[in-house]
Order: structure tokens, then sequence, then C-alpha cells
């Protein structure tokens, strides 16, 4: 089978801005995932490594599409969101941007995992991962374009 992409790729840094890479190992048919900093893989000394150094792809992975599952029902993001569509698609009112992001769950089931990790690369600018938890930061514009893409097709004349 295809092993699922890293959703994080590229996005993921330990909190003292290090890199953290995909890696996986398979234990006989199993296949476990999970990020890596590049401090570990460089061998840089323990004294100077500062927060978690490896850390298992769902345990990272889970929480990110669940604080974007938040987000995305949030009244302000809505709103600003609507506003960066508003250039592009005037048709579009904000109740019909609340409709399409509160449909991002049935989106995201329906999606296979390269389309799932395109979308993680759309959405968010970059994970900072600490000793107290995830940072999470969206990007904005990822925003407007995921909306559109879920938004209905524009009704234009011919």
């Amino acid at each position: 089978q295809e092993p699922s992409p890293a959703l994080l790729r590229g996005l993921i840094f330990t909190e003292t801005g290090v890199a953290m890479t995909p890696h996986h190992t398979k234990k006989g048919t199993r296949r476990y995932r999970y990020y890596v900093s590049m401090d570990v893989i460089k061998k840089r000394p323990k004294a100077e490594l500062r927060g978690p150094q490896r850390l298992p792809g769902g345990m990272v992975e889970d929480p990110v599409v669940g604080e974007i599952r938040r987000l995305l029902r949030t009244p302000e993001v809505i709103a600003r969101t609507a506003r960066a569509l508003k250039k592009e698609r005037p048709d579009l009112d904000e109740g019909t941007v609340t409709a399409a992001l509160t449909q991002f769950d049935d989106l995201w089931k329906a999606l296979i995992p390269a389309e799932q990790a395109r979308v993680i690369q759309l959405l968010v600018a970059r994970v900072t991962v600490g000793e107290d938890g995830l940072d999470i930061d969206l990007s904005h514009d990822g925003l407007g374009a995921l909306a559109s893409l879920m938004a209905p097709a524009r009704e234009d004349a011919a």
C-alpha cells in the first residue's frame, strides 16, 4: 500500500526554529510515522536541544487538523475569509462562506491522503513544537482558496 504523505512536511519546527522532518519505521507489517528534529539527525549535542525532538506523526497531525476544524468555525476566521473572497467571488456572501467552512469535516473525510496533505499545505503556515505543546499558525491566504474551492460554483451567464 502507498504510504500516506506526511501532512506537515516543511511546516513543522522545534521551538529553537530547527526543522523537523518526516520519518518512518516498519515493524512487521506495521508502519510507524514520526517527525524528527534535524538536530537529532545531525547528532547535535544533547545539551543544546530544547523541547521534543521526535514525535509520532498522528500525535502531531491530529491536533493540527483538529485546530483547523475549530478555527474554521470561529466567527473571526469566517469573516476574514469572506472579506478575502469578496474580490474574487463577489457572489459569495458570509452565509455561503460559513456554510462552506462548516462542511470542512465532510470534505476532509472525502479526500485521499495526498489531497489532505495539499489542504494542510494551503492552510498551515507553520507548526512549532515546544515543551508546552503545539503552536499552529494558519495561512490566511490559504483560507480564501479553500473556501473558494468548497463554495458552490459560480452561476455565470455564458
